[in-house]
Parts: C-alpha cells; structure tokens; sequence
C-alpha cells in the first residue's frame, strides 16, 4: 500500500491549521470562564451585601420598593421586587397591588422559593433579559427563614460586560495567532529559503550560459519537483535557443519583407524613412509614391496570377535599377516607395534628380513583361514629396506623396507630379467642401430646379429635377463639383431620398392644376442608392406619403448603375413599373452600351447623351451614333429623348433623325420651380408664330 504523501506546502498548511485550533480552542475556554466568573462573583458579593444589610437590620425592609436605593446597592438596573413574610403573603412590595397577597397570587412567583429551607441563603436565576434573585433572610435561633425577598435586575449591564471580556479575550486570541502564525512562516520561510537561494544561484550560471548546472534535489516535495523541471528544462534550453535564433530570423523576414516580391515592405520603409528625417539630413530628399496604371484591369482581365507575376517582375527591375540610390519598398497591392536622400542642396537640384530617377523608371516599366504567353507593359504614376532637415514630419510626407501621386493620375497618368502648394489648397477645399456638404444635407441648404422637356416643336410633357446648391457663402455650386463628391463620401443616397420626396411632392402641386396635370418628372437615381437593400421600399413609402401618382414619375438610371447584379436590378425595376413608374436609361452610349440588356431590362424611355448632341452637327461618328440610338430606341419599341439640345440646328437635325422629344437650353434652362412654371405659362399661351404653326425659342430658354 502507497504511503499517502504530504508535500511541503501542505505540510506547513497542516501544522498552521493545527496550532491555530488548539489556540482557538484554548484562549475560548479561558476568556469564556473568565467571563462567567467575573459575573457570578459580582452579583453574589452585591446580593450578599444586601442580604446582610437585611438581616442586620441597617437596611429596612422596605428599601426593596425603592428601585434607586436597589439599583445602587447592586449595580444593575432594579425592575421590581417583592418580600414574603413567614405567613407566606406579601408585606413589602415595589408594587403596591401585590401588598397583602399571598404567594400564589404573585405574577412569576415560583413554589420552590419557599419550599426547601435547606436551600442556600442566596439563590439567582439567569433569563435573556434578566437577573432574578432570591434572598432568604433567617433568625439567630432557627434555620428557618424569616423572610423571602424577590429581586428582579436588567443584565444589559452584566452582558455589556461580557461582551467586553469576549471582545478582549478575541483580540489577545488574535494577536496571539497572529503572533505564532508569524513564527511558523518564519520557520517556513527559513527552511524553504536555503533550497530556493541554492536553486537561484544554479539559475544565475544558467543564464550565463553554463548549461550543463544542475541542482542538487534533497526532498521529494513541491520544491523537489520544481527543482527537477528547472534540470530538465536545461537539458534542452540549448536546442530551444537555436531553434528561436531561427524563428526569429523568420518573423524579421515575413515582419518587414513583402512576401511576394522580396522587397521591404511599407514597414520597413516608413522605418528607415523616420530615421532619415529624425537624422535631420542637410541636403534634400524626397519620398515618390509610385502606382501602376490600370492594374486593377490586368487583374481582371489576366486573373490574380497574372498580377502578381507582374508585380515581381517589376519588383526585380526596380531592385536592379535603383536599389544603390535608395530604398525600394511595396507599399502594398500595386504601389512601391522610393526613398531617395543627398538630391542636392536646392529644391531645384533635388527635383532635378528625382525626374531623372522617375524618367529611368519609365523606360524600365516601358519594356514589356513576359506573362505566360502575354506581352504586358506597363506604366505609373508617381507623387513626389520632398524633404530638407527633417521637415515635414513622417505623416505629412506621407499625405503629401499620396496627394501628387493622385494628382499625377488624374492629369494623364504615366508621369510624374511633385507636391505643392495649390495641391494642398485644392486638398484643403475639399476637405472644406466635404464639411460644407454635410452641414447642407443636415440643414437643407438644397433646392430643386427643374428643366423642360418637350415633344415636337414646342410642346412641353415633362421636366428633369435637378438638385442644386446655394451655398449661404459662396453661392451657388455647380453640381459637377459637389455630386461626385457626395458619391464618395456616400451623401447621395440621402439627397437621393430627398430629391425624390421633394419632386413626388411636385408632381401632386402640378396634379391640381389643368395646365400642369399632365407632366411627367424625371428624377435621376445613382448607383449607391439603387444598390440599397431597401430601395424599392423606400421609394413606395414616398409614394405613398407623398400620394403622388406613380404613373407620372420616371426614374433615371445611368449605365454604371448596370455594371453588376443585373438580375437584382431587373426584379426591382420590375416591382416599381407594376406600380406604375417608368424608366429611362440616361448618358446612353457613354458606358457600357448592350444590346443584351436592353433586351431584358423593363425600359420606358433611352436618352441621348448630350456628348453626341453637342457635336452631332460636325462629327460624323455622334451623328451616326444618335441616328443609330433613335433607330435602336424605335425598334425596341422605347421612347428617346435627347438632352443638350442648344441650338435650332442641332434640334432640325435630331427631328429628321425621327427624334420626337428634347431637353436643353434651346427649350429652357434648369429654372427654380417659380420660374419653371412662368416659363411653362409663356409656352401654353398664344404665341408668335414662325409661320409653320411652331413656337420660337431663343437660345438660353424662356426667362
């Protein structure tokens, strides 16, 4: 049979808890007596004093009805009390009511007071509240006793007493544990310490590598085995050391190396860039943020592959090329930094320098790259910022690189654009532009205007609502300024709700009246707000509040809007022409033009895009492309409509073409909603005749 083992911890906790229950026990028993003693010995030394202040005569019996008399001869709080002569009736009484009574008749009286006269002469009883005393008062001659007196005392002071013994005796007992308690965790701590001293000192010549140490083990405890893991651990810390020595190699590698193309990555770039500039170096520097043109479309078109073979192909020609002037790194996706230092002393040799870096790049990127068995080439815009004494810091370098960069794309691409001022004015504007825009769409700041559409010569069927913006500041704002803006920051999708509201509400004012009841209003509709998930609920619940009619509402949608998720689109388009409203597709030809589409697309109405409108007088290809759209429109059994019609000519032209309704500043101009139905007043009334029963417009519209 195993002998049960009692480790060292556990040993010491046995011993603690034994000596503590014994002390416990121990100084219980003592203050718990002391206090019982101390208590009986009072009352029976004050009762005894009482008792013989009675039989002597030097205290009168009647003393016992007097409760302060009492209280201070025994020192506790006198409640009542009562003496019973030898007849056996009540002759002194704290109580007037009890006089004269006999025993029997005394609430609380008990028989055996006066049964036994061998009884002590004093005798107390113990209740929870309190003291009851009885004392039996006998002649020189007889044992028999005279007199019995009743005494009856509050103990709240005896037991407050008590408490006090108790709380004492807890404290010292306390004390006491604490004290021993003290003694065997020094004892404890002594034993353990000399084991532990030795186990830190073989751990001192561990860590100076000496790992072939051992400690010595003398105890088969928590401390033993504890010491036998350290020897073990030992044995193989070598190999452990080693193996980390090659992780972290590796975690250097994937933490600042691009996997993909070998080159440091944005981290280790941005590194060395910061001790560049904390260096505070006296010649100009520059950082070039460098961003391949049209990735994303070899992506698409070549697959991911394609891409990345791409990337580390250009990766190896840019490590070739310019790795002895500076540091080359991949940003991340399709974009490298270059860092380059010691350009010159002047911004204008610094400059220089960088454009000759940038214009080797170009005929680098400009060999073509061999992908399975595609040529592909390539080019890339690059943003230059310079630096000089460590200034700007590392996050402005960085936005001011990235702000060319995108200045060099929207310029043309392939080239080269450094950072200046009138980029980070034309940031800053937008940035405010950006503020401005939200505070107008909390404020409404906005307003509809509203263009005239009409079929034939002169008769008005419709108007376009177009939102605009009068800044409180700076006026009105064009909308090519703040719509494409509002699209990036995702502001559309609210104006889009409510410009639709607004122009819902319109159609209802124009229901009431005979001249205007007929309209239609266009409203156009962007790709982010048709995208939403509850676009078609949204725009029934406008319906509905507003108790516009559906029938006199025609949407907008532009060619972008079809890029993706053609048959999501189609079920919406689908559930709101049930309901009534029509559909046109807007800047027709300028996208991504299907016939395939327009097949199954549940369409009212194709607009000619103002692009081929404009030219449609001087350039073959946009006639033949509004002849081909109206044949087309024609053929699918759809209405057209051409927008941007400036000119009589341009509208002579489009009406032989068969193009039966237009839109633009021949008819009228985009006019607040007042001026609109002046305008529309003006068109209805007689007017001047050409002679050919057709109403003259003057360019620029009717106001």
């Amino acid at each position: 049979m195993t002998r049960p083992r009692f480790g060292l911890i556990a040993r010491i906790a046995w011993l603690v808890l034994a000596i503590e229950a014994l002390a416990f026990g121990a100084l219980t028993a003592v203050y718990l007596d002391r206090s019982r003693t101390i208590m009986e010995r009072r009352i029976e030394a004050q009762l005894q004093r009482v008792g013989r202040m009675l039989q002597e005569e030097n205290l009168p019996l009647n003393a016992v009805a007097t409760p302060c008399l009492m209280s201070d001869l025994i020192g506790l709080e006198y409640q009542g009390g009562f003496v019973l002569g030898g007849n056996g009736r009540v002759i002194v009484a704290s109580d007037p009511f009890l006089l004269g009574k006999k025993a029997e008749e005394v609430p609380g009286f008990d028989p055996s007071w006066l049964n036994d006269a061998a009884r002590p002469p004093i005798e107390a009883s113990f209740t929870s509240e309190r003291l009851t005393a009885v004392l039996r008062l006998r002649g020189p001659q007889t044992p028999i006793p005279l007199y019995t007196v009743v005494l009856d005392f509050d103990t709240a002071e005896l037991r407050a007493a008590k408490r006090e013994v108790i709380a004492w005796g807890t404290a010292l007992s306390l004390a006491f544990l604490l004290f021993t308690s003290l003694a065997i965790v020094f004892v404890a701590h002594r034993l353990i310490t000399r084991r532990v001293q030795r186990t830190l000192r073989a751990l001192a010549r561990i860590e100076e590598g000496a790992l072939e140490t051992r400690i010595p083990i003398t105890y088969a405890d928590e401390l033993g085995d504890l010491q036998q893991g350290i020897n073990s651990m030992t044995e193989k810390l070598a190999a452990y050391i080693a193996e980390q020595k090659r992780a972290q190699a590796r975690i250097r590698q994937l933490a600042f190396y691009d996997q993909l193309t070998g080159l440091p990555n944005r981290i280790a770039a941005l590194e060395h860039l910061r001790e560049i500039l904390l260096s505070c170096p006296q010649e100009y520097g520059a950082l070039l943020l460098v961003d391949l043109d049209d990735f994303k479309t070899l992506n698409d078109t070549l697959g991911h592959e394609a891409g990345d073979e791409l990337l580390r192909q250009i990766a190896e020609r840019l490590r070739v090329e310019f790795e002895s002037q500076g540091l080359i790194a991949r940003a991340g996706g399709d974009e490298f930094l270059v860092i380059l230092s010691r350009l010159g002393a002047t911004e204008e040799q610094a400059k220089q320098r960088v454009e000759a870096v940038f214009s080797r790049l170009r005929e680098s990127l400009a060999l073509p790259c061999r992908i399975d068995h595609a040529s592909v080439r390539t080019t890339a815009s690059a943003g230059g910022a310079l630096f000089h004494d460590g200034d700007p810091g590392l996050e402005e370098l960085l936005k001011r690189a990235d702000v060319a960069m995108y200045h060099a794309k929207a310029s043309g691409r392939d080239r080269l654009c450094f950072f200046d001022e009138e980029m980070a004015r034309a940031v800053r504007r937008r940035a405010e532009l950006e503020r401005d825009l939200v505070k107008a769409v909390e404020t409404g700041q906005f307003v509809l205007y509203y263009q005239l559409q009409v079929r034939g010569p002169s008769w008005p069927v419709g108007a376009e609502a177009l939102i605009r913006w009068p800044h409180p500041e700076r006026g009105l704002i064009s909308p090519a300024e703040f719509i494409p803006l509002a699209e990036e920051t995702g502001l559309i999708v609210p104006l889009g709700w409510w410009i639709l509201e607004n122009a819902c509400r319109q159609l209802v004012a124009w229901e009431r009246k005979a001249e205007t009841a007929g309209l239609t209003l266009s409203v156009n509709v962007s790709a982010r707000q048709f995208y939403q998930p509850d676009f078609v609920e949204r725009v029934l619940e406008i319906l509905e509040k507003t108790e516009a009619d559906p029938r006199r509402l025609k949407l907008e949608l532009t060619e972008s809007t079809l890029a993706s998720d053609l048959g999501g689109i189609i079920d919406k388009m689908r559930v709101l022409k049930q309901r009534g409203i029509g559909f046109a597709l807007d800047d027709f030809g300028t996208g991504y033009s299907s016939l395939g589409y327009l097949k199954r697309l549940p369409l009212d109405e194709l607009k000619i895009d103002q692009s081929f409108v404009r030219d449609v007088l001087t350039d073959p290809n946009d006639a033949a492309i509004a002849r081909t759209i109206v044949a087309l429109a024609e053929s699918l059994g759809l209405q057209v409509i051409a927008e941007g019609v400036e000119t009589p000519e341009q509208w002579k032209f489009l009406a032989e073409l068969g193009c039966p309704a237009y839109q633009g500043y021949y008819f009228a101009r985009p006019l607040p909603i007042e001026q609109f139905e002046e305008t529309l007043r003006q068109m209805l009334a007689p007017a001047s005749s050409d002679g050919q029963g057709t109403v003259k417009f003057e360019a620029g519209g009717g106001t």
